[in-house]
């Protein structure tokens, strides 16, 4: 089911996105677009966390469909305007 704009929901999740997508090669594609590159070596603990993130990416991108294909720096800016500078903690 999707989550509406401007709603705590919405906070939430793209807040998440945004952590987790920082310092990860993969967190540099449009919302619902990231992948793993088969050609590029993790090491274990960055390869879970990319892992963990393209599914995370692709479950956001359903749930906020109004917010898909749009960049990180466009979103980051969206919930800047609409949520503050302050991200949700864990």
């Amino acid at each position: 089911m999707a989550i509406e704009a401007g709603t705590e929901e919405e906070q939430l999740m793209l807040g998440q996105w945004i952590k987790k997508g920082q310092k990860l090669i993969v967190g540099t594609s449009a919302l619902g677009e990231s992948y793993l590159d088969p050609n590029v070596e993790r090491k274990d603990d960055v390869a879970k966390k990319a892992e963990d993130y393209v599914a995370f990416d692709h479950k956001v991108a359903a749930e906020l469909p109004h917010l898909k294909g749009r960049f990180r720096w466009d979103l980051e800016k969206y919930y800047r305007d609409r949520f503050g500078p302050y991200l949700p903690s864990d």
